[in-house]
């Protein structure tokens, strides 16, 4: 019988850890590598603030294996701190290997030092959710900050994205009821590699990870914040 097909938007998502080596070899390796990669977008900061109950069941659900779990998190782009003018509400659906984001456009908002529960609840109040999704977000709170660097690559045949991430950072947003986000202390974190692409080319993907020299991991930004702030406490 044959499977049934995937619904639209979903995707693969391959994660390779660049242990021991610098970003010039990683960068050198993807301009070599036979899918002929080149810069999709500028490199640029990402900050995410993540949203789970209050028992981390987005986190448990994730180091349990969960087959069918969700993220949801609040994405912006440039500096941690300020004014954000376009920060995008995200929620990250994984249905078995494959997962698909969905996202909706928040107001403009200012982040100084923290983000205060009453303003994160203004922001999204203002933001036209629908009931059910609005009532949900009640239910959970602020448990991760993360920020990062991204650069981005794509095939010359357009069926693969490619992104390197560096400079991984976590703050805690509500540690000691302090509203101002606090550094997590932790080792420096190794390169992580991306490689996304729809599931029509699942088939093709082999030729691009043969030639990829790191090892492919289980590798959530999410859980290893989670982990690095429980370590810490």
């Amino acid at each position: 019988m044959t499977p049934a097909p995937l619904p639209a938007h979903y995707r693969y998502e391959r994660k390779f850890i660049a242990r021991g080596v610098s970003l010039a070899e990683v960068l050198a390796m993807v301009r070599r590598h036979p899918a002929l990669f080149r810069e999709a977008y500028p490199p640029r900061a990402i900050n995410n603030l993540y949203l789970d109950s209050p028992g981390l069941k987005d986190y448990h659900d994730h180091v349990g294996g969960t087959a069918n779990r969700l993220k949801t998190r609040i994405r912006w782009y440039g500096p941690l701190h300020g004014h954000i003018l376009r920060p995008t509400l995200e929620q990250k659906i994984k249905r078995g290997q494959v997962s698909r984001k969905v996202s909706q456009s928040l107001p403009a908002l200012h982040v100084n030092g923290g983000l205060p529960r009453p303003v994160l609840d203004a922001t999204l109040d203002g933001a036209g959710l629908p009931d059910r999704l609005r009532a949900g977000l009640r239910q959970i709170e602020p448990t991760l900050v993360n920020r990062y660097q991204r650069r981005y690559y794509e095939s010359a045949d357009h069926r693969f994205r490619l992104t390197v991430d560096l400079d991984l950072e976590f703050l805690a947003p509500n540690r000691a009821g302090s509203p101002v986000w606090q550094p997590v202390p932790g080792r420096p974190h190794d390169i992580i590699i991306e490689l996304k692409y729809a599931p029509e080319h699942a088939v093709a993907v082999a030729a691009v990870t043969n030639h990829l020299p790191f090892r492919m991991a289980r590798c959530s930004k999410y859980v290893l914040g989670i982990e690095q702030l429980q370590e810490g406490r």
